[in-house]
């Protein structure tokens, strides 16, 4: 098997980082790869885990024509006290503005579609800020069904075409000796 290793990768004097990627093997043609194989432990130093309580809520929740999945779930986190939560949802908007973070600028360069889309994929969380308030962060991957094309990003604002599925659970975090 061969493979490429970047040692590493030097952009004006900076070293970026380092990875193995699999190139190609024996027997396939060049456009395909296998998967590397384990690295074994130590190779995400700056991974962080929280355990979570076991106890959690599940909920699934509907959305209707017309209805702002964000705002819709921002009142339901409000209602229902979901202090740590994610969600999942498959759906169809009508309208949408998908952003990408530009931090110089402090705001999203972003796209808007005023047409119907498909939405493959709607995932997010739910947290709250300092105030106690919810925040909700979604990021979205559309379909548009005129120009076939794909859209991805993270959701600033969108309005539900059809329906939306979406399951979202809420755990709270494990109780410490600091908390």
């Amino acid at each position: 098997m061969r493979t490429l290793l970047l040692a590493s990768l030097v952009l004006g004097g900076a070293v970026i980082g380092a990875a193995s990627v699999v190139v190609a093997q024996t027997g396939l043609p060049p456009n395909y790869a296998t998967a590397p194989k384990d690295p074994g432990d130590g190779h995400a130093p700056g991974m962080k885990a929280t355990e979570l309580s076991p106890k959690s809520r599940t909920f699934h929740i509907t959305f209707q024509k017309g209805d702002d999945p964000a705002a819709g779930l921002k009142e339901f986190a409000r209602k229902n006290n979901l202090t740590n939560a994610h969600f999942s949802a498959i759906g169809a908007f009508g309208k949408a503005v998908i952003g990408w973070s530009d931090r110089p600028m402090k705001a999203f360069k972003v796209v808007r579609i005023n047409e119907q889309m498909e939405v493959v994929a709607f995932n997010g969380n739910i947290t709250r800020n300092a105030e106690g308030e919810p925040v909700v962060h979604a990021h979205c991957l559309v379909s548009v069904l005129s120009s076939e094309k794909l859209y991805a990003g993270h959701c600033v604002q969108e309005e539900i075409s059809l329906t939306m599925q979406l399951y979202i659970t809420d755990s709270e975090p494990l109780k410490t000796a600091a908390n």
